[in-house]
């Protein structure tokens, strides 16, 4: 190859090279092409279609990831010299250098020839705070192998969009926490118009670790650890943001919000074999988780004490289907719960209303109807509170001897009626909502639950 390479030159530059030394043309023309080796040999390790993708997003700017890189043209890997996150904190930290994007290549896996794009983590991958960024690419999957901390890390970001293939832990820690702590854009502390895509997201419990969860049946010692997509706004707020994640799978909390989030909305098509499925706020936060709208399918796969959602927080709007709960345990309705409105698909296991301003409300798609229980009729002058999650309509079956009777709202406002009551006649209870009659002898009713 030198040999033809030294006669081309001969031939096009006759002159030039007949005036330089054999010796010192063999030697240029030699580092010429171990300077150009690499390149070669990069290329020759990646297949055509990485080829292709890394050119164009090089050409558009972007910062590339890849699964041998920066070895096979990419500019981050995992032989990036001293890396220890297979090159992504190398990149994310470049591009906020830089203002570049980044893309991280994946690849698809095929049974019996490759097993997909595997990028390690043997620390937290931290992502610092950005403005206007984003994160694309492939399919491939971010493994977290420590046993404890948190695989991924958001700091605060504004008007930025993430897209993630799956993280996966071995720890007890968070597969992905979305935490504003640093003053960031604009010079504020918070998560804002960001929008987030992960195809997965796989707790503690789901890298199967200590056993498998299935055999030929689920193993009810199986550890259910870690928390899937963590909002935690502790220090800065985390509002007005999208986030979808396809599957979040195998935590011990999947969906956590805690301190300020407001007005995120979430989808999660398919939250599943997880201790509590969804979490909103705890006794300390709850008026802070406010006003977000979460839309879920749960599934615990026979998970014992498995929880479908648990909300502390008020005026979230949630669009809910669980399976497989414990009984009473598809939603519960925590003391500090009010005003959350849940349009349920199937909540086939039933609610638990501890709420100490019962105003939730659920929609159910399948009528409560009779099947809502009947309370006694409370003690003359002493009024009783609907404490069901669905307005319920009280229809008098006997009138009693009735003087008096009066309705309040969830606020305490009332208003008094001067009269008996009828045979037949109903009486309509929102959630939240009392009545009281003052009779000599007592009514009976009987309660129906109504949608609306």
């Amino acid at each position: 190859m030198l040999y033809l390479a030294l006669a081309s030159f001969h031939r096009f530059y006759p002159r030039i090279s007949r005036k330089l030394p054999f010796a010192f043309l063999l030697v240029g023309l030699a580092s010429i092409l171990a300077a150009n080796g690499p390149r070669v040999r990069a290329r020759e390790m990646k297949g055509p279609g990485q080829n292709v993708v890394m050119d164009r997003k090089h050409q558009l700017g972007y910062l590339v990831v890849s699964p041998q890189g920066p070895r096979d043209g990419g500019d981050f890997g995992p032989h990036t010299s001293g890396t220890r996150t297979s090159g992504l904190q190398e990149a994310f930290d470049r591009a906020k250098e830089t203002t570049q994007n980044v893309f991280i290549i994946g690849g698809n896996l095929t049974a019996g020839r490759n097993q997909g794009v595997v990028y390690y983590l043997d620390v937290t991958l931290r992502i610092p705070w950005m403005q206007d960024f984003q994160l694309d690419g492939g399919e491939y999957v971010i493994q977290y192998r420590p046993r404890e901390g948190d695989a991924v890390v958001m700091d605060s970001q504004m008007s930025c969009h993430y897209k993630f293939g799956i993280i996966s832990s071995n720890s007890a820690g968070a597969v992905l926490r979305i935490q504003p702590t640093a003053i960031g854009p604009d010079r504020f502390q918070v998560v804002t118009t960001t929008n987030i895509h992960i195809n997965a997201l796989v707790g503690g419990g789901g890298a199967w670790k200590g056993g498998k969860p299935f055999a030929d049946r689920l193993n009810r010692e199986h550890a259910w650890q870690g928390t899937g997509l963590w909002l935690d706004a502790a220090n800065g707020s985390v509002n007005d943001n999208r986030i979808d994640v396809m599957e979040i799978v195998g935590c011990r909390v999947g969906l956590l919000l805690t301190g300020r989030c407001s007005n995120n909305w979430i989808d999660a098509p398919f939250l599943h074999l997880s201790r509590t499925h969804l979490q909103l706020g705890t006794m300390d936060d709850f008026a802070r988780v406010t006003g977000n709208r979460i839309r879920a399918a749960i599934d615990s796969q026979g998970i014992p004490g498995a929880v479908g959602a648990r909300l502390f927080g008020t005026d979230n709007l949630l669009e809910l289907s669980v399976s497989q709960a414990s009984p009473g345990h598809d939603i519960v309705f925590e003391n500090t719960s009010r005003n959350n409105l849940v349009v349920a698909g199937r909540l086939p296991n039933g609610v638990t209303n501890h709420s100490t301003q019962p105003t939730n409300r659920i929609v159910a798609a399948r009528a409560g109807g009779f099947m809502v229980a009947t309370p006694r009729v409370p003690q003359s002058g002493h009024s009783i509170t609907n404490r069901q999650c669905t307005n319920v309509e009280i229809m008098i079956v006997r009138p009693g001897s009735v003087t008096a009777w009066t309705l309040g709202d969830a606020e305490g406002n009332l208003q008094p009626f001067a009269a008996a009551l009828q045979t037949g006649q109903s009486i309509r209870l929102a959630p939240g909502e009392s009545i009281r009659f003052d009779y000599t002898e007592s009514p009976q009713w009987r309660w129906r639950a109504v949608p609306w």
